[in-house]
């Protein structure tokens, strides 16, 4: 079996990725008010911080699903079957929790690809050398890819027809609007073949005052992990963000059903891009969104995988009904 990496956010590919993290950040604080996507923030330091979030004990998305993923894991199995299939992951950082399921297969001596996909190159690496490190005599074989969700899909595609299984998990598919996440399950429905299985996790919706604890924990870590965008922004655009000026906190927003994290500017203050050629004004206090994490109801959920021509086979819960993985089958 083999274990490989590509890195397909080099050459071409990164003179693009760049140019969009410069468009975004500038439509983002020409913006009134500002605000800008998370996804900014995952460099390979901030995909690491994200790691330390996932391990916080008030951090219910995680903990929900390494209980699911414990609890079902036979069940997935037998879905599954004993024939050759492969397991994609788009945005698999670590792959803690899916090495639950990696495990079990290998247990139970199935044959299967496994392909995680992420932005950050250093959590690649990392995952495919622990993976190689642990399970070289196994039955898996694994390719990981730097790349964005859909060129990583792209670079898969054209392989053998057997079965795919998809996992989107973390509740990642809460960071997106409303739109955009209609928008980018049409895509991933249509990038998969009739058959293929994909499993999204959503966090549900649930007391207010439980979402505020999950996204403002004491330690600070969440803090540290929204500020890095200022870290990311100064390296990659030559900005001069003084990051002891920013505070930030997360707050559950009733109109959106959303956790929204903003950057708050204690002071008024002038920044400079060199790359952009451009300087922002932050006036005293102003806010900046920097996250947005939609929660979720069953009867969205289900809406969702109908309107994009899926079926569902099931919905696997936390003990407390707190949160969901989803599966659906791509229909024709």
């Amino acid at each position: 079996m083999s274990f490989v990496f590509h890195n397909l956010r080099s050459g071409a590919a990164a003179v693009s990725s760049d140019a969009q993290f410069a468009q975004t950040v500038m439509e983002g604080l020409s913006g009134d008010p500002k605000r800008l996507p998370s996804w900014l923030i995952f460099d390979d330091r901030g995909s690491e911080m994200f790691t330390e979030i996932t391990q916080l004990p008030g951090y219910h998305p995680a903990q929900c699903e390494f209980e699911i993923f414990q609890t079902y894991k036979q069940t997935i199995t037998d879905l599954l079957g004993k024939t050759e299939f492969r397991v994609i992951e788009l945005g698999a950082g670590d792959g803690g929790k899916t090495r639950i399921l990696l495990e079990h297969f290998i247990q139970h001596q199935l044959t299967f690809d496994y392909v995680p996909i992420d932005i950050s190159e250093g959590a690649i690496k990392n995952l495919v050398a622990f993976l190689e490190s642990k399970f070289t005599q196994s039955a898996m074989s694994v390719t990981g890819l730097a790349a964005d969700y859909f060129d990583g899909l792209r670079a898969i595609r054209q392989q053998d027809n057997r079965r795919n299984l998809v996992l989107f998990l973390g509740s990642t598919i809460g960071n997106m609007e409303l739109p955009v996440a209609q928008q980018f399950v049409q895509t991933l429905c249509e990038s998969l073949n009739e058959g293929d299985y994909v499993m999204i996790g959503f966090d549900l919706m649930k007391h207010p005052k439980t979402l505020y604890a999950a996204y403002n924990d004491a330690t600070g870590v969440f803090e540290r992990f929204n500020l890095h965008v200022l870290d990311v922004m100064n390296r990659k655009l030559g900005a001069n963000f003084v990051k002891d000026r920013y505070v930030q906190q997360g707050q559950y927003n009733p109109k959106t059903h959303a956790v929204e994290s903003f950057i708050y500017s204690t002071q008024a203050q002038d920044v400079s891009f060199d790359v952009l050629s451009k300087t922002f004004s932050f006036g005293a206090w102003e806010a900046m969104q920097t996250e947005h994490s939609y929660k979720y109801t069953l009867s969205e959920i289900e809406a969702l995988a109908l309107k994009n021509g899926c079926r569902i086979v099931s919905h696997l819960f936390d003990a407390n009904k707190n949160f969901v993985n989803s599966i659906w089958e791509v229909m024709a």
